[in-house]
């Protein structure tokens, strides 16, 4: 189906796609995303991947730079979820835009709304739909004209929200020239045939069959002359490569798994679905551990005054997050001590202090003035600020002197790292805890990890796994 040229070219891409995806685990993760788009402080484009989506990109590489550059890009179908779920990676919700769109559209009553694609007369009456559902629609445009055309007229309407029906990979193509074009905060939305379900020119599956996940075969069923090839070819397709993604993972997709190693509390950590995004009830730590890990770390850290702790994870999501955070409440409430939490996963609607608004303004204190609002004894400040560029963010995490008047003002600093500026606070960090997800994540990722800690002589303390029912490789288990 593939040569092995093709497949070797594609499948990197293909990994790198996998790794871009935000998986939502949980309801309560899904209304918070929803929030989020409702209001969003920058343009940002919503893209989903799907199993067609998936064979398109394996073949068109500039389709797939187009999906990475959204600044979302969720799982959609049952395929996908079946190839991640091989692949050894948590599939969470079914985000598909077909559900979700609509759920935006209320969102979005009362405001600018700009739609392009389909055909007369069903964009008409899409537009009607729209309308009916309170929607300000100051724009809307078939999507068979040209691009610079489509893109010009939308950034003139000066929407809120858009939404693009043209299917893939023409849609996504436009949204990512549209993102760079519009100067106002707006949700652009990649939707394929959305615009047609509206219209009532294809009809839903049936509630009972969305359920067991068979809505592509009512689709195939009421359209087989334009679905056929998508579905029933592009099924085979699919199959087909991810098995070769699979096979080519190789000893990649060995679980990890047993017990807390030199940070274990002997308290069996909570069995729970998925840790593919850190939502509280899923890493919910009993008190008695989380008083046995302050405790260890006093141990280890000879008392811990003035000290760096730094949780960081392999991959986006594993749980570090939120044990960061309650890991800081702890300390706080236990032992006394006036902490400080750096993260980016703080509340979006709030506006937070940062480090490197600390670092470019000493004067202010402006983390240290957070603390007279902060809740007990724990202040929160972001790690880095989306309104400055990725050097200056580096540059205040690399700074030795932010640190140092930060550990004047704090008696502990807990750090919670994207990948991004992970290592770089690592090198800072007076100690650094792994945290692991026993059963999604790769022992490739986790070697890769502590080479890159150890790159920048890192002290890592121990790990932390969230799950007991597997193995973990006695390679690693000797490194941690």
């Amino acid at each position: 189906m593939t040569d092995k040229h093709d497949s070797a070219a594609a499948m990197p891409r293909i990994r790198a796609l996998l790794d871009r995806l935000d998986i939502v685990a949980d309801p309560r993760r899904q209304r918070r995303l929803l929030d989020e788009l409702r209001q969003p402080k920058r343009t940002t484009v919503l893209s989903f991947l799907n199993q067609h989506a998936f064979n398109l990109a394996w073949t068109d590489a500039a389709f797939c730079e187009d999906l990475l550059r959204s600044e979302l890009l969720l799982r959609d179908g049952v395929g996908m979820a079946a190839c991640l779920r091989l692949l050894v990676r948590a599939p969470g919700l079914n985000m598909n835009g077909t559900d979700l769109i609509p759920q935006l559209v209320a969102a979005y009553a009362g405001r600018r709304v700009a739609v392009a694609g389909t055909e007369q007369p069903y964009l008409e009456r899409a537009v009607r739909h729209l309308r009916e559902q309170g929607l300000d629609i100051v724009c809307s445009i078939d999507g068979f004209g040209g691009e610079d055309r489509c893109v010009a007229t939308i950034a003139a309407a000066r929407p809120e929200l858009v939404i693009l029906g043209m299917g893939m990979p023409r849609q996504e193509r436009i949204a990512a020239r549209l993102a760079g074009e519009l100067e106002q905060p707006t949700l652009i939305v990649n939707g394929g045939a959305i615009l047609d379900f509206m219209a009532g020119r294809f009809p839903r599956a049936p509630q009972w069959l969305r359920r067991i996940g068979l809505e592509w075969l009512y689709r195939l069923l009421k359209e087989p002359r334009r679905l056929w090839r998508r579905y029933v070819l592009g099924g085979g397709q699919f199959l087909w490569r991810v098995l070769c993604l699979a096979w080519d993972s190789g000893d990649e997709r060995e679980t990890l798994g047993a017990a807390a190693l030199s940070l274990d509390t002997h308290a069996s950590p909570r069995e729970c679905r998925s840790m593919s995004a850190d939502a509280e009830p899923l890493f919910a730590q009993p008190q008695q551990r989380l008083a046995g890990l302050v405790q260890r770390l006093d141990a280890q850290m000879a008392g811990g005054g003035r000290r760096i702790v730094q949780f960081i994870a392999a991959r986006p999501g594993e749980g570090a997050s939120s044990l960061a955070q309650a890991y800081a409440e702890a300390s706080a409430r236990l032992r006394k001590r006036k902490v400080l939490l750096l993260s980016d996963d703080l509340d979006r609607e709030r506006a937070w202090p940062s480090l490197v608004e600390e670092a470019l303004d000493r004067a202010s204190a402006s983390i240290a003035a957070a603390g007279d609002d902060a809740n007990g004894d724990v202040t929160r400040a972001r790690l880095s600020s989306a309104a400055r560029g990725y050097q200056d963010n580096y540059a205040a995490i690399e700074d030795a002197s932010v640190w140092g008047g930060l550990c004047e003002r704090f008696d502990e600093i807990v750090v919670d790292a994207k990948p991004a500026f992970g290592l770089v606070a690592a090198a800072r960090a007076s100690g650094v805890i792994v945290v692991v997800e026993a059963e999604v994540t790769r022992a490739s990722a986790i070697r890769k990890l502590l080479d890159d800690l150890a790159a920048v002589n890192a002290q890592v303390l121990g790990s932390i796994l969230n799950k007991h029912r597997s193995h973990l490789p006695r390679a690693l288990h000797d490194r941690l």
